[in-house]
Protein backbone atom coordinates (compact mmCIF):
# COMPACT_ATOMS: atom_id res chain seq x y z
CA UNK A 1 0.00 0.00 0.00
CA UNK A 2 1.33 3.42 -0.98
CA UNK A 3 1.35 6.48 1.30
CA UNK A 4 -1.13 8.12 -0.66
CA UNK A 5 -3.65 4.66 -0.26
CA UNK A 6 -3.06 4.75 3.08
CA UNK A 7 -4.45 8.62 2.98
CA UNK A 8 -7.38 7.19 1.55
CA UNK A 9 -7.74 4.50 3.68
CA UNK A 10 -7.92 7.08 6.59
CA UNK A 11 -10.75 8.98 4.58
CA UNK A 12 -12.41 5.91 4.23
CA UNK A 13 -12.72 4.26 7.57
CA UNK A 14 -13.15 7.38 9.74
CA UNK A 15 -14.76 9.65 7.90
CA UNK A 16 -17.14 6.91 5.90
CA UNK A 17 -15.09 8.36 2.35
CA UNK A 18 -16.03 12.08 3.06
CA UNK A 19 -13.33 13.88 1.49
CA UNK A 20 -14.66 17.26 3.05
CA UNK A 21 -15.25 16.57 6.58
CA UNK A 22 -11.68 14.44 6.33
CA UNK A 23 -9.85 17.96 5.40
CA UNK A 24 -11.70 19.52 8.09
CA UNK A 25 -9.86 17.35 10.57
CA UNK A 26 -6.42 17.73 9.35
CA UNK A 27 -7.10 21.15 8.32
CA UNK A 28 -5.62 20.92 4.62
CA UNK A 29 -7.79 22.00 1.90
CA UNK A 30 -9.60 19.68 -0.31
CA UNK A 31 -7.76 20.49 -3.85
CA UNK A 32 -4.49 19.71 -2.02
CA UNK A 33 -5.62 16.11 -0.86
CA UNK A 34 -7.80 15.36 -3.99
CA UNK A 35 -4.19 15.46 -6.09
CA UNK A 36 -2.80 12.90 -3.23
CA UNK A 37 -6.02 10.21 -3.67
CA UNK A 38 -7.01 10.91 -6.80
CA UNK A 39 -5.56 10.17 -10.20
CA UNK A 40 -2.80 12.52 -9.94
CA UNK A 41 -1.09 10.55 -6.88
CA UNK A 42 1.34 13.19 -5.85
CA UNK A 43 3.17 12.82 -3.00
CA UNK A 44 2.03 14.30 -0.26
CA UNK A 45 3.98 17.14 1.61
CA UNK A 46 5.54 17.43 4.74
CA UNK A 47 3.39 19.95 6.54
CA UNK A 48 0.04 17.62 4.96
CA UNK A 49 1.50 14.70 6.44
CA UNK A 50 2.48 16.36 9.88
CA UNK A 51 -1.41 17.53 9.86
CA UNK A 52 -2.32 14.13 9.37
CA UNK A 53 -0.35 13.20 12.35
CA UNK A 54 -0.67 16.08 14.86
CA UNK A 55 -4.71 15.97 14.21
CA UNK A 56 -5.41 14.42 17.91
CA UNK A 57 -9.14 13.68 16.75
CA UNK A 58 -7.14 11.25 14.15
CA UNK A 59 -4.68 9.51 16.66
CA UNK A 60 -3.00 8.05 13.32
CA UNK A 61 0.35 5.81 13.76
CA UNK A 62 3.31 7.75 11.99
CA UNK A 63 4.90 4.33 11.42
CA UNK A 64 2.10 3.15 9.78
CA UNK A 65 1.63 6.47 7.38
CA UNK A 66 4.96 6.62 6.57
CA UNK A 67 6.07 3.10 6.53
CA UNK A 68 2.98 1.17 6.37
CA UNK A 69 4.05 -1.06 9.43
CA UNK A 70 1.96 -1.57 12.17
CA UNK A 71 -1.62 -0.57 12.69
CA UNK A 72 -3.34 2.48 11.38
CA UNK A 73 -4.26 3.93 14.67
CA UNK A 74 -2.06 4.35 17.88
CA UNK A 75 -2.36 1.32 20.41
CA UNK A 76 -5.25 1.96 23.15
CA UNK A 77 -3.59 -1.55 24.59
CA UNK A 78 -4.16 0.24 28.13
CA UNK A 79 -7.48 1.00 27.84
CA UNK A 80 -8.84 -1.61 25.07
CA UNK A 81 -8.46 -4.84 25.00
CA UNK A 82 -9.35 -7.71 22.25
CA UNK A 83 -10.99 -10.53 25.29
CA UNK A 84 -12.57 -9.74 28.16
CA UNK A 85 -10.99 -10.12 31.72
CA UNK A 86 -14.23 -9.79 33.66
CA UNK A 87 -17.87 -9.62 33.81
CA UNK A 88 -17.54 -6.07 33.94
CA UNK A 89 -15.98 -5.41 30.78
CA UNK A 90 -18.02 -3.05 28.15
CA UNK A 91 -18.28 -4.85 25.10
CA UNK A 92 -17.40 -1.96 22.36
CA UNK A 93 -19.19 -2.30 19.02
CA UNK A 94 -18.68 -1.47 15.14
CA UNK A 95 -22.89 -0.03 14.56
CA UNK A 96 -21.53 -0.13 10.63
CA UNK A 97 -21.63 -4.35 11.03
CA UNK A 98 -24.27 -6.08 11.67
CA UNK A 99 -26.12 -9.12 10.35
CA UNK A 100 -29.85 -7.66 10.26
CA UNK A 101 -31.88 -4.51 10.44
CA UNK A 102 -33.59 -3.61 13.52
CA UNK A 103 -30.72 -5.17 15.31
CA UNK A 104 -30.62 -4.19 19.54
CA UNK A 105 -26.81 -4.12 21.09
CA UNK A 106 -27.65 -6.89 22.95
CA UNK A 107 -27.57 -9.35 20.59
CA UNK A 108 -24.79 -11.58 19.11
CA UNK A 109 -25.51 -10.40 15.51
CA UNK A 110 -23.26 -6.83 16.40
CA UNK A 111 -19.67 -6.91 15.33
CA UNK A 112 -17.33 -6.47 18.58
CA UNK A 113 -14.06 -4.30 18.16
CA UNK A 114 -13.09 -4.77 22.03
CA UNK A 115 -13.62 -4.45 25.68
CA UNK A 116 -12.94 -1.95 28.04
CA UNK A 117 -13.70 -1.71 31.67
CA UNK A 118 -14.55 1.51 33.20
CA UNK A 119 -17.13 1.34 36.10
CA UNK A 120 -19.48 4.24 35.62
CA UNK A 121 -20.19 3.11 32.49
CA UNK A 122 -20.77 -0.80 33.60
CA UNK A 123 -23.75 -2.01 31.92
CA UNK A 124 -23.17 0.28 28.96
CA UNK A 125 -22.73 -0.74 25.09
CA UNK A 126 -19.55 1.13 23.85
CA UNK A 127 -20.41 2.39 20.22
CA UNK A 128 -17.61 3.51 17.87
CA UNK A 129 -18.21 6.88 16.16
CA UNK A 130 -17.87 7.19 12.49
CA UNK A 131 -18.48 9.95 9.98
CA UNK A 132 -18.64 14.21 10.80
CA UNK A 133 -23.03 14.27 11.21
CA UNK A 134 -22.42 15.23 15.32
CA UNK A 135 -19.07 16.91 14.63
CA UNK A 136 -17.44 18.02 16.91
CA UNK A 137 -19.48 17.33 19.69
CA UNK A 138 -18.40 13.71 19.00
CA UNK A 139 -15.13 12.85 16.53
CA UNK A 140 -14.76 9.95 14.38
CA UNK A 141 -13.00 7.96 16.57
CA UNK A 142 -14.32 7.90 19.82
CA UNK A 143 -16.51 5.44 21.64
CA UNK A 144 -19.58 6.62 23.30
CA UNK A 145 -21.41 4.56 25.92
CA UNK A 146 -25.24 4.35 25.97
CA UNK A 147 -28.19 2.69 27.69
CA UNK A 148 -31.20 1.71 26.41
CA UNK A 149 -34.58 3.04 27.21
CA UNK A 150 -37.65 1.67 26.85
CA UNK A 151 -40.40 4.52 26.63
CA UNK A 152 -40.75 8.01 24.95
CA UNK A 153 -41.51 9.83 28.44
CA UNK A 154 -37.64 9.05 29.44
CA UNK A 155 -35.94 11.01 26.75
CA UNK A 156 -33.97 14.52 27.74
CA UNK A 157 -34.80 16.45 24.72
CA UNK A 158 -32.18 17.87 23.01
CA UNK A 159 -29.70 14.99 24.09
CA UNK A 160 -27.80 12.84 22.10
CA UNK A 161 -29.40 9.39 21.81
CA UNK A 162 -28.72 6.42 19.35
CA UNK A 163 -31.98 5.87 17.56
CA UNK A 164 -32.26 2.20 15.81
CA UNK A 165 -34.84 1.77 13.57
CA UNK A 166 -35.63 -0.69 10.87
CA UNK A 167 -33.60 0.35 8.31
CA UNK A 168 -31.12 2.67 10.02
CA UNK A 169 -28.97 3.09 13.41
CA UNK A 170 -28.47 6.75 13.78
CA UNK A 171 -26.52 9.03 16.33
CA UNK A 172 -28.42 12.05 16.64
CA UNK A 173 -29.00 15.19 18.96
CA UNK A 174 -33.34 13.68 19.97
CA UNK A 175 -36.87 15.98 20.47
CA UNK A 176 -39.72 13.96 21.02
CA UNK A 177 -42.83 14.98 19.56
CA UNK A 178 -46.43 14.08 19.70
CA UNK A 179 -46.02 11.29 16.87
CA UNK A 180 -42.78 10.80 17.28
CA UNK A 181 -39.36 11.29 17.03
CA UNK A 182 -37.01 14.39 15.82
CA UNK A 183 -33.74 13.84 15.03
CA UNK A 184 -30.60 16.87 15.03
CA UNK A 185 -27.11 16.58 13.62
CA UNK A 186 -24.92 18.73 16.05
CA UNK A 187 -22.86 19.16 12.63
CA UNK A 188 -25.02 22.58 11.03
CA UNK A 189 -22.21 22.71 7.98
CA UNK A 190 -23.85 23.95 5.10
CA UNK A 191 -23.70 22.46 1.57
CA UNK A 192 -22.87 25.09 -1.67
CA UNK A 193 -26.40 25.53 -2.31
CA UNK A 194 -26.73 26.95 1.68
CA UNK A 195 -29.01 23.62 2.77
CA UNK A 196 -27.22 21.90 6.09
CA UNK A 197 -25.78 18.89 4.52
CA UNK A 198 -27.45 17.10 7.83
CA UNK A 199 -30.87 18.24 7.81
CA UNK A 200 -33.47 16.93 10.65
CA UNK A 201 -35.11 13.97 10.06
CA UNK A 202 -38.29 13.04 11.70
CA UNK A 203 -39.05 9.68 12.32
CA UNK A 204 -42.63 8.03 13.35
CA UNK A 205 -43.03 5.94 16.30
CA UNK A 206 -43.85 2.70 14.79
CA UNK A 207 -40.54 2.78 13.24
CA UNK A 208 -38.41 2.95 16.57
CA UNK A 209 -36.84 -0.09 17.51
CA UNK A 210 -34.58 0.71 20.42
CA UNK A 211 -33.30 3.78 21.39
CA UNK A 212 -30.04 4.26 23.70
CA UNK A 213 -29.47 7.35 25.56
CA UNK A 214 -25.72 8.22 25.03
CA UNK A 215 -24.29 8.77 29.16
CA UNK A 216 -20.94 9.31 28.18
CA UNK A 217 -17.53 8.66 26.05
CA UNK A 218 -13.73 8.13 25.39
CA UNK A 219 -12.10 10.44 23.32
CA UNK A 220 -9.87 8.92 20.87
CA UNK A 221 -7.25 11.04 22.74
CA UNK A 222 -7.55 9.26 26.02
CA UNK A 223 -7.01 5.20 24.50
Amino acid sequence: MTIQERIRKIAEELFEGNISAFCRAINVKQPTINTIIGDRQSKPSYDVLCNVLNAKALNISSDWLMLGKGEMLLSGSHFIKTEPTSNNDIKILDIRVCAGHGIGFDGNENKVVGYVNIPEFVGCYGITVFGDSMYNMYMPGDIIFVREIKGKDMIDNGQPYVVITTEDRLLKMVYAEEDGLKLVSYNTVCNPDGRRKYPDMKIEGSQILHLYKVVGKLARTQM
